[in-house]
């Protein structure tokens, strides 16, 4: 396979083709595969009987060349300099090979895209050459001032070695040209197989380099409260995790039989490259909304948030009877707040007061169902049923959301939700812990206060990090999570800058720099509460002055 193309193996070889000499399908999957019979014995029985299998020559006039020579020479990315110099070089070591070299530039067809299939011994012949040329090329030529798409010239020009190299041998050669295949859907066809076949339980975090200390964490936090007769399945759905930092990872679950840790990098999913993202949030948070797809035969999987640790074994939760409901998880008493105080929307979704949102905007018939999704565990055999995956799909390409994922799969799961207890979804405050939680209603305060006091699982939502202010609650729980990992110092260094950088002595307390914007709510909350009471319509009506005159205030900053 190249960039989506495959060789077709078909016993058919006249099957319709575009411009650039290539069959058109949409999508690799088994209708695709039988298609061009892209299984072992078809192809087995198609090598075994030649030394090469090309692709069948492609015709460069269609592209408005005259020949191979005049193709390479108007190649939008392409310098024919290059090109001149590896001829030149080629025909210095290899001086026999100029009759073939002539006949190929000269001639309109050519074997393109460097896809083939060859003997062993014939591969490495012909790799030999290939590099002994591109080697001296590689001393010659310079890439400065080269863009992502010129730098790419080394595979160019070998696209035209391979034409050359089969142009001089082919009377040696036992060759058969094949037709070639594009899959115009980008999107990741990829399915992840269980790890352990038994007592297995599939968990999902997802996280860029940014937060991998806070994902060891986590991570560390569920080997700590692990059952050892249970097997932990951990896939990193991951977004740019560096190499070292991944090392770091597996060291965590180094010599533990029952445990296993891959990662699969979210830029497979071609859905995320237009996806509404806003403040902090980046594309990879959609990532979770792809679990139905990529996981071919469990029956559930565990999400957990990355900046979250457990204090209790998370193979619980399987055992949990979800039912026929899609997902189980949390009440969100967040978004119960931002309903009973009439929290504004952004204005990328009409600046509209919490409840309209979610009723009129999100579609929910009962906005006190909607769920945090810091912790969703996933009913896949359900799912599967359902069509859940499409479902959703559909709605995120629908419109923009106040907080994306979660609120795309609080509308496609809203009334089929197994709401866990608030233990497995501990909110820790975010700073505000007095202030915000204590005008909830009084039943929801009383649980919310009952969950704390042993939470299986605390959540670092908002801008109020451990890592950067060890005054939040439950800080500790991160801190003695993150000890055991090859981070702890990164972020021990990291707090004591912070310290420094604000121009506090050492045994001060670190905290974070508040925004401008917050420290302004700061100083008139007093008077808003006074004048401006909650639940009023006047209250309503200057938060969205209030936030107009803010977007307005960015656009020129």
């Amino acid at each position: 396979m190249h960039y989506r193309r495959h060789l077709s193996f078909s016993d058919s070889q006249n099957l319709p083709e575009d411009n650039w000499g290539v069959i058109v399908d949409q999508e690799l999957n088994a209708e695709y595969e039988e298609k061009h019979k892209l299984n072992f014995s078809s192809i087995r029985d198609t090598v075994s009987e030649f030394d090469a299998i090309l692709p069948i020559k492609w015709d460069v006039r269609l592209a408005g060349s005259k020949s191979n020579y005049d193709h390479y020479k108007k190649g939008e990315f392409l310098e024919i300099k290059d090109y001149q110099l590896c001829l030149d070089i080629l025909l210095e070591m290899y001086p026999d090979y100029y009759k073939a070299v002539k006949s190929y530039n000269s001639s309109h067809l050519g074997y393109y895209t460097n896809m083939f299939v060859m003997k062993a011994d014939v591969f490495r012949c012909y790799s030999e050459w290939l590099f002994s040329i591109l080697d001296a090329l590689e001393d010659e030529i310079s890439l400065d001032g080269y863009n992502a798409q010129q730098s790419r010239v080394f595979g160019h020009i070998s696209e035209r070695l391979l034409g050359i190299y089969i142009e001089h041998n082919k009377d040696s050669l036992q060759l058969l040209e094949r037709q070639r295949t594009f899959i115009s859907n980008e999107g990741c066809g990829a399915k992840i197989a269980q790890k352990f076949q038994v007592a297995s339980h599939p968990i999902v975090i997802c996280f860029d380099d940014n937060y991998a200390h806070s994902g060891a964490a986590l991570i560390r936090s569920i080997v700590e409260n692990s059952d050892s007769s249970k097997n932990y399945d951990i896939l990193i759905l991951e977004n740019g995790v560096i190499a070292k930092s991944k090392k770091r990872l597996l060291t965590i679950i180094e010599g533990l039989d029952n445990f296993s840790l891959r990662f699969f990098d979210v830029n497979s999913f071609d859905e995320l490259k237009e996806v509404h993202t806003r403040a902090h949030f980046s594309a990879s948070t959609y990532a979770r909304l792809f679990i139905p797809k990529i996981f071919m035969d469990q029956e559930k999987v565990l999400f957990i948030d990355a900046d979250t640790v457990v204090c209790d074994d998370v193979a619980k939760l399987f055992q949990v009877d979800m039912g026929q409901n899609l997902v189980a998880a949390v009440k969100d008493i967040v978004m119960e707040g931002f309903v009973k105080f009439k929290t504004i929307s952004d204005s990328e979704t009409g600046n509209l007061e919490a409840h309209d949102y979610l009723k009129n905007y999100l579609g929910m018939n009962d906005p006190d169902d909607y769920f945090q999704a810091g912790l969703i565990m996933f009913n896949l055999s359900e799912m599967r049923e359902d069509g859940t995956f499409e479902k959703l799909m559909e709605v995120l390409k629908d419109k923009k959301y106040w907080f994306l994922d979660q609120d795309i799969m609080n509308k496609v799961f809203e009334g089929r939700v197994h709401f866990l207890p608030m233990e497995w979804n501990v909110f820790h405050g975010n700073g505000n812990t007095h202030e915000f939680f204590p005008g909830l209603k009084f039943a929801t305060y009383s649980k919310f206060l009952k969950a704390r006091l042993n939470p299986s699982m605390v959540h670092f939502a908002g801008d109020q990090k451990p890592w950067k202010n060890t005054n939040v609650d439950f800080s500790d729980l991160y801190w003695r999570s993150l000890r055991d990992t090859d981070w702890y110092e990164d972020k021990v260094n990291d707090l004591l800058n912070h310290v420094y950088n604000d121009s506090r002595t050492l045994h001060e307390s670190p905290v974070v720099r508040i925004a401008k914007e917050e420290q302004l709510r700061t100083l008139i909350r007093p008077y808003t509460s006074k004048f401006l009471p909650r639940g009023t319509k006047r209250r309503s009506v200057a938060i969205k002055v209030y936030l107009r005159a803010l977007n307005i205030y960015r656009s020129f900053r």
